[in-house]
């Protein structure tokens, strides 16, 4: 049997008197997306920043490629794992180029690499701007170019993306999802994403995993068995028009 590339187990994630995460279990093969859904302050961020070794555990285990999360270096991590967090805006100016080079801040910068991740990301025609002067929308596509730059075209990777489609116009956001699926088929990449959005999840991912209060409603295999009582439970209002 193969061995999963990423597997939690019993993650939770306390902070004073709030649980952020409790007891979240789940693994994910080479080639698998999965689908974070749940209200705002459900945990997904706190997930996904657990699952990048960024939030440090109360309690359970990540594992990445059959190895405990704990044991990387930030380097050979950064090899293996790739996060698109959601982050504020830039503070200074940077070429597009040279924000997409960050994504391998310690390695000689590759010119080819960077102008394919670019190409690959729709982005390319903005290699010359000034990142600060990017919309929300173009910023998220070239945050895509550095994670793709990053990981280069290595096998077995895992992606982790916190709502990646958010500015995202209708065209741009199916070209983003299309993306998605294609490099994890292509690369074999375990991808997790979160999203509001329950047809991003529909559309591309081979599982969901939906959260409510930090804690885990269900997983659902194949993500075709989402229902209204599922979203129902997940965001606590009532859904009575899934799938529209």
């Amino acid at each position: 049997m193969t061995q999963p590339l990423l597997v939690a187990e019993r993650v939770s994630v306390v902070r004073g008197q709030q649980a952020l995460l409790q007891d979240v279990s789940f693994s994910l093969g080479a080639g698998e997306i999965m689908g974070l859904l749940g209200a705002n302050g459900a945990g997904k961020s706190t997930l996904l920043s657990a699952l990048a070794g960024e939030t440090k555990l109360t309690r359970g285990e990540i594992r990445l490629t059959g190895n405990d999360l704990a044991s990387f270096t930030p380097q050979s991590l950064a090899e293996i794992r790739a996060f698109n967090a959601v982050e504020p805006p830039l503070a200074f100016s940077l070429s597009v180029f040279d924000y997409v080079a960050l994504g391998q801040p310690f390695a000689d910068i590759d010119c080819a690499a960077i102008l394919e991740a670019l190409e690959r990301a729709h982005a390319k025609q903005w290699m010359n701007r000034d990142a600060v002067s990017l919309s929300s929308g173009e910023l998220l596509r070239v945050q895509l170019a550095r994670s793709l730059y990053q990981l280069g075209t290595a096998q077995r990777c895992i992606w982790l993306l916190d709502e990646p489609f958010a500015h995202l116009d209708l065209a741009q956001r199916q070209f983003a999802l299309q993306l998605l699926r294609a490099v994890a088929s292509e690369r074999n990449w375990a991808m997790v994403f979160s999203t509001h959005e329950p047809r991003d999840v529909t559309s591309i991912c081979d599982s969901a995993l939906l959260l409510r209060d930090g804690k885990q409603v269900a997983r659902t295999i194949p993500v075709d068995s989402i229902t209204n009582a599922l979203l129902t439970e997940c965001y606590g209002v009532t859904i009575e028009q899934w799938p529209l």
